[in-house]
Formats: C-alpha cells, structure tokens, sequence
C-alpha cells in the first residue's frame, strides 16, 4: 500500500512543476516588457535631452557671437557723432572749447572701451558718463537744449548694476532727433519689477532744419542705425540672460511735442 501512494505522488509531481514553471512565466513577462519599456523610455529621453543641449548651446554661442558684433557696432557709430563735434570745433577756430570737448571726449572714449568688454556695470557710473555725453552734445549745439537726471530714492546706483550701453544710444537718438532749441530732455530711473529698472527718457520735439555746414553727415553717409542695433542687442540680450529686457515709444505726456522712450533694463545688485 505504502508503495503505491509513493509511485502517485511522483507521477503528480512533473505536472505540479510545469503549471509553477508556467504560472511564472505569465508573470515576469509583463514584468520584464514593462521594465524594457521604462529603460527605452529613459534612454530616448536622455539622448534628446543631450541633443537639445547641444543645440542650445549653439544657439547662445551664435547669440553671444552677434551680440558682441552689435557691440562693435555700436561703439563707432557713438565715436562718430563725438567726432562730428570735434569737426565743429575745428571749424570754428575755438581751440580753449576744443581743449575742454577733447578732455571730456578722451574720458567717454577711455569708459566706452573700458565698459564694452563687461557684463555688467555700475548704473553710476553709466549715469556719470552719459552726463558726460550730453555735455559733450550741449557745447556741439552752444547749450540750446538742458537735461536733468533723476532716480527714485530706494534706487542705489553704487549697488546695482546694468549692461552697459543700454541708455546712451536713446539720449543720442534725443538729442539728434527729439530736441530743438530750448527744449529739455529728462531722464528718470525707477524700479519696474524686482529684476528690470524702467528708465524714461523724454525730449521736447525737433524743429526741422538744415544741417549746419560743419555737419559731417553732409558729408559721410550716415544711417539711423542705432535704434534697429538696439532692438537686435535687446533680443540677443534676452536670449542669452532670459531677460525680458525691451524699449517702447511713446507720445510725451507732459507737453504737445517731443516723444518718450521706456526702457526695461535687466539689472542686478
């Protein structure tokens, strides 16, 4: 009796196996494709990640290389209007008025090199300079038009600091097309959010004239470039740092003519 319980069980057993053998196999299988899944996935993921970098990075080095370009761009069309008030000092024979317009005009030249390979830079020292600018435009036009500077008491202007460059292309585009005899040009700096500065510039408005004759834009062929440079440099600017920085035109609300010209800065402190 003993015997034939044995040799039952054994004859059980082998199927007992192939139904555990099976049962496992239904189970790891969705096991083992879900997991295949999950690896494809995170790997695909990774590779487009790697090749996004890669091309975000292109993109900022082609944005740095054009941004640097404007730069260089800049600059020379700023020296050129400076130069054209040494030519009318020339003309005129007032060698005390060109000694002094040269030393200030060496001090602006000396910053606008300087500052052009920074980031970023003091707003005091922009302000200071950009003073310089206008008083350098002031003795080219015998002082026919005045400006103030103002800043809101909670601003710092040791404390923060901005892209150079950013304000002194608008006070020109003022004073060589917004400003006639009397006017007076106004700049303001506020806070606009907790990472751009607002500063407004306004100008009284151009009575139309002739060029003098010492205008050397009789001369040399002179486009209104700076305003469309400042527009590309604010768009490589925002690509680069992820500002919102941007300028905007407006009818000025404190008299009949002239404009006002809004500028977010990105700054930091």
């Amino acid at each position: 009796m003993e015997t034939l319980q044995i040799q039952s069980l054994e004859l059980v057993s082998p199927g007992t196996d192939a139904q555990v053998n099976r049962a496992l196999l239904f189970f790891l299988l969705p096991v083992v494709i879900a997991f295949t899944f999950i690896v494809f996935v995170i790997y695909r993921s990774k590779r487009e990640s790697h090749f996004k970098q890669k091309e975000i990075q292109l993109r900022l080095s082609i944005a740095e290389g054009e941004l640097k370009a404007l730069r260089a761009q800049i600059n020379p069309h700023f020296i050129f209007n400076c130069l054209n008030s040494i030519h009318h000092y020339i003309q005129t024979n007032n060698s005390q008025l060109a000694g002094t317009y040269l030393i200030k005009f060496s001090q602006l030249v000396r910053y606008v090199l300087e500052s052009s390979a920074k980031a970023i830079v003091e707003l005091q020292d922009e302000i200071i300079h950009n003073k310089i600018y206008l008083e350098l435009e002031q003795m080219r036009v015998n002082s026919t038009f005045q400006f103030v500077f103002e800043m809101e008491p909670e601003l710092d202007g040791k404390q923060i600091g901005i892209p150079p460059m950013f304000i002194q292309p608008f006070l020109e585009n003022a004073v060589w097309h917004g400003l006639s005899q009397g006017s007076m040009l106004h700049v303001h700096f506020s806070f606009h959010d907790a990472d751009h500065l607002c500063c407004r510039i306004r100008d009284g408005g151009k009575d139309k004239k002739e060029a003098d004759d010492y205008d050397l834009g009789k001369f040399v062929k002179k486009n209104s470039m700076g305003v469309q440079l400042m527009r590309e440099r604010f768009d490589y600017y925002n690509q680069l740092h992820h500002t919102a920085a941007s300028f905007t035109f407006h009818e000025n609300p404190e008299q009949l003519g002239g404009r006002e010209v809004r500028i977010l800065i990105p700054f930091e402190e």
